[in-house]
């Protein structure tokens, strides 16, 4: 789900691209979409998580502020003001494991199986007390670095598609970190590829962690 701050005007021109939700705040978040007209108390971060859910494929927010810095902090990335589709590859991704495996069942009508690999923040690592995890990426190939293992796991056969989807930002115990998804023919096509996925996951994509505990702090 692409994620973007604009008017009204954008959200109508998207329409004609996907499901979009328009997001906009007076005393409480209004949601508004063909399918949806809601008011919530939700945190904007929890409403986007609900959103990438339900599968949107657009969220144009509108009227906020100080909760978009928030939001970005959060997750690692900047939400960009796009005024017309055409900069579209600008606006983040953010994925659910919902929304992440609804996408890979379309156009996978042959097969039966799926393999899913979801990292999650420990709260004990040893004797120390995990207080979160900051992870950054060199961004500008980021994109590439997923795409390049991808392809070499969907080369396996059997395997019929692949996604790679690794969260940025401030992650606390509990919270997911990466999903990774491996659809195959058969049960048997997507154990090994989906544990070769993890591990070029691991070697491969530019990324940095920060484990912060209780008393100290480290990069990994």
């Amino acid at each position: 789900m692409k994620v973007l701050v604009g008017e009204r005007s954008v959200y109508e021109k998207l329409k004609k691209f996907g499901r979009v939700a328009f997001v906009s705040k007076d005393k409480k978040l209004s949601v508004e979409s063909d399918e949806l007209m809601i008011s919530t108390d939700l945190e904007l971060g929890r409403l986007l998580e609900f959103l990438a859910d339900l599968c949107y494929d657009f969220v144009v927010l509108k009227g906020f502020g100080e909760e978009i810095a928030r939001v970005e902090e959060k997750y690692g990335f900047k939400i960009p003001v796009i005024e017309d589709p055409a900069g579209l590859n600008r606006a983040p991704e953010l994925e659910s494991l919902r929304s992440l495996v609804e996408k890979l069942k379309k156009g996978a009508e042959n097969c039966g199986a799926m393999g899913i690999f979801l990292g999650f923040v420990r709260k004990f690592d040893g004797e120390k007390i995990v207080k979160r995890l900051e992870y950054e990426s060199f961004n500008e190939i980021l994109a590439e670095k997923i795409a390049e293992v991808e392809a070499k796991i969907i080369k396996d056969p059997g395997v019929k598609n692949v996604k790679i989807y690794h969260k940025l930002g401030k992650l606390l115990p509990g919270e997911d970190i990466v999903y990774i998804a491996v659809v195959g023919e058969h049960r048997k096509d997507i154990w090994k590829p989906l544990l070769n996925a993890v591990e070029l996951m691991k070697n491969e994509l530019p990324i940095w962690k920060k484990e912060v505990f209780e008393n100290g702090e480290r990069w990994v």
